[in-house]
């Protein structure tokens, strides 16, 4: 295992805050908070020998998918626009367990707004 692989391929959590490092992750940030859910963002590093493209967003289960707000070109119009309607519906923060981000109505509305 290579020196840099090992020491910098994992991630690190300090309290609240988690720091993905050279890995799958690529440099990544995430902040759970009680009022957002999870505060996303990529760091300004190259990853693996390459540059990927910063991102910002917020999400309740710290995935894209189930994000309220999205930043960044690594996401399409339309996921920005079903982040938009799942913010309308349900607020920042929502529980994923309750309301699936996945839902039909999210589609449909977001859909409709195109």
């Amino acid at each position: 295992m290579k020196f840099w692989e090992r020491y910098f391929g994992g991630h690190i959590r300090i309290g609240r805050i988690t720091i993905f490092g050279d890995n799958a992750m690529h440099w990544a940030v995430n902040i759970k908070t009680r009022r957002w859910g999870y505060i996303c963002f990529r760091l300004p590093v190259p990853c693996c020998d390459e540059w990927r493209p910063l991102y910002f967003y917020l999400s309740p289960n710290a995935t894209p998918w189930g994000a309220t707000l999205l930043i960044g070109r690594g996401f399409s119009h339309e996921e920005k626009r079903r982040a938009s309607v799942r913010r309308r519906l349900w607020g920042h923060g929502y529980d994923s367990d309750e309301r699936d981000p996945q839902d039909e109505s999210v589609y449909a509305i977001a859909k409709g707004e195109s």
